[in-house]
């Protein structure tokens, strides 16, 4: 959704909202006289403690959750590409929710067992947290058997579906190299 649907969208709801509200608090009408005392007006909001959730803040952050998207075949951009993923981990100013690592394209040789020489940083990125992911259109286009892969890598449909239904989710999207 681009920005100006989005904040016209916003406006709309607050202003329906407003209306809404407006409407409610006026329907019993003015002669305060006639109002049950036992019962409470609400303004439709709940609060805290009526809520199964925790309200957010201002200070919270919303979770960062992220795919880094590799499409190249060149093992030094497969360096960089791993380089970027282990920066953004370390990063302490980012509290990073979820990572996910998909490739396509000639990228695929990166996940295969006996021609990456990454082999030790996935494994390690792995066990702390990354998700990497490759397509299967990929592995059929450049005749790699899904045998031939290392084990940390998960196979999807098509790379690019991957990617739009974790942006659909809510993650950010960043080409690496």
């Amino acid at each position: 959704m681009n920005r100006r649907r989005y904040l016209a969208g916003t406006g709309s709801v607050v202003a329906v909202g407003t209306a809404g509200g407006y409407a409610v608090g006026r329907a019993g009408g003015d002669d305060e006289d006639d109002a049950d005392p036992t019962e409470t007006e609400s303004d439709g909001e709940t609060t805290p403690e009526e809520s199964e959730e925790e309200p957010a803040t201002d200070d919270e952050e919303p979770p960062i959750r992220t795919i880094l998207h590799l499409t190249s075949g060149d093992e030094a951009d497969h360096d960089r590409a791993l380089n970027n993923l282990e920066n953004l981990l370390a990063d302490e100013t980012t509290d990073t929710d979820a990572v996910e690592f998909v490739v396509n394209g000639p990228a695929i040789s990166v996940y295969v067992a006996d021609e990456t020489e990454h082999a030790d940083r996935i494994r390690a990125l792995a066990d702390d947290g990354v998700a990497f992911k490759g397509c299967a259109n990929s592995l059929e286009g450049f005749g790699i058997d899904e045998s031939e892969l290392l084990e940390e890598a998960t196979i999807v449909p098509a790379s690019v579906g991957e990617i739009a239904t974790l942006q659909a989710e809510g993650y950010g999207y960043i080409k690496v190299p």
